[in-house]
């Protein structure tokens, strides 16, 4: 666990400082050579394919791809569709990422999965450091992220760090030097989560230490070497330069603009009708309208009830509204879909319609469009939607599809 700086004396400060100053010459040229933005030495970026498309669960295993997304996100050039668990569920035709790549051939990124909640992807986009004024985003919201425990702790330190390579941290500390007020949730969450940290990276630990002007007061004086390596890793400029080359660098497979193709409403109609019927063939041994594996496994006829969580103690929803500030601040034009759960299963849905309703009126507010697939009583149910108690099933995958068509058009 990680411990509060330490407040030892002047003298101790003044040797640690010496020693930090003494290792300099040691110290540049091992690092020199280095990515300085990568944890451990790594071979160089594979070529990406662009525009974007495809899945990625998060970006541990590609952690150059969350510099390389700044650059869709400010032109546009592919769908970026953020999202959790929901993105991890049996593969469907359905599927926006085979919909559009696919049957489309619309280049469109699907990110995400458990606990890639609101905090994770407000942080994703302070990273980006960019207008979202022609980016094509969208945003799956889903109400489980809005009860329970999740609603009392919003986004997990360890969900939180997957989407936050190396890269990631060193691209939000150039925006702290530069006091950019968009970057100050993101070190405010890492102090929150001091304790959890552990043996981190000397740039979470700077970020951490330094979220306010006292820490950062006390963390210069009490932690001298780290403060040392991060501010070398930052300046240098054979590090800094040999990054930049390495990102302008990747092969790019370039392709001329794309056009999203028209589905007429009759063709939408017998989409919908076919995947409520191949669903239905799935739902033989139940009431519930749940496939008949995960019947079988999860529900046994049981019912269940979440546990709802006031507003003002609710924080996810708080992490929600910030979100959406941050949206709002770098002029971005999302689609937000606010997905359902089932009624069958989940009997006290209408306790949850309040939640449901302030964050239509935070979206409206804002005036940020949104496709509102949320319902909480039985008669509104369309079998299909969902294919368990809370993932989409291909009825609601096909509904989306058509959401993002016409919203990206």
């Amino acid at each position: 666990q990680m411990n509060s700086p330490a407040n030892s004396g002047g003298l101790n400060h003044v040797v640690a400082i010496g020693i930090a100053a003494a290792s300099f010459a040691f110290v540049a040229p091992w690092r020199a050579d280095r990515d300085p933005f990568a944890d451990t030495d790594q071979p160089p970026p594979p070529a990406i394919a662009y525009p974007l498309r495809g899945y990625l669960d998060n970006y541990r295993t590609e952690p150059y791809l969350a510099a390389v997304l700044e650059r869709t996100l400010r032109e546009g050039s592919s769908i970026v569709l953020m999202g959790s668990s929901e993105l991890t569920t049996a593969d469907h035709p359905a599927k926006p990422v085979n919909f559009f790549n696919n049957e489309l051939k619309v280049p469109l990124l699907a990110l995400g999965h458990a606990g890639n909640q609101s905090f994770s992807m407000h942080a994703q986009l302070i990273a980006a450091n960019i207008s979202l004024e022609r980016a094509r985003l969208a945003i799956l919201v889903s109400p489980s992220w809005f009860v329970d425990k999740s609603a009392k702790e919003g986004t997990a330190l360890a969900a939180f760090l997957e989407y936050q390579p190396s890269p990631s941290f060193y691209r939000v500390k150039e925006q702290l030097d530069r006091c950019d007020p968009l970057s100050a949730p993101f070190p405010a969450y890492l102090a929150e989560h001091a304790g959890e940290l552990g043996a981190a990276q000397p740039i979470v630990r700077w970020m951490t230490r330094n979220a306010t002007a006292t820490d950062r007061v006390r963390y210069c004086f009490s932690q001298p070497w780290d403060r040392f390596v991060v501010d070398l890793t930052t300046t240098l400029k054979s590090q800094v330069s040999s990054f930049k080359s390495q990102v302008s660098s990747l092969k790019y497979e370039e392709t001329s603009a794309w056009r999203m193709p028209d589905i007429g409403p009759e063709e939408w109609d017998a989409i919908y009708r076919d995947a409520t019927r191949e669903h239905l063939a799935q739902c033989t041994n139940n009431k519930v309208f749940v496939n008949d594996a995960y019947y079988t496994e999860h529900v046994h006829g049981n019912t269940r009830t979440l546990d709802t969580t006031a507003l003002p103690g609710n924080r996810e929803f708080r992490d929600f509204v910030r979100l959406l500030d941050h949206i709002a601040a770098t002029n971005g034009d999302p689609l937000f879909i606010l997905q359902p759960l089932n009624p069958y299963v989940y009997t006290n849905l209408p306790d949850l319609d309040h939640t449901m309703h302030a964050i239509r009126n935070e979206l409206d507010q804002r005036n940020m469009e949104y496709f509102d697939m949320w319902i909480s009583d039985t008669a509104q149910f369309q079998p299909g939607v969902l294919t368990d108690v809370m993932h989409l099933g291909p009825l609601g995958w096909y509904r989306i599809d058509s959401a993002l068509m016409a919203k990206f058009r």
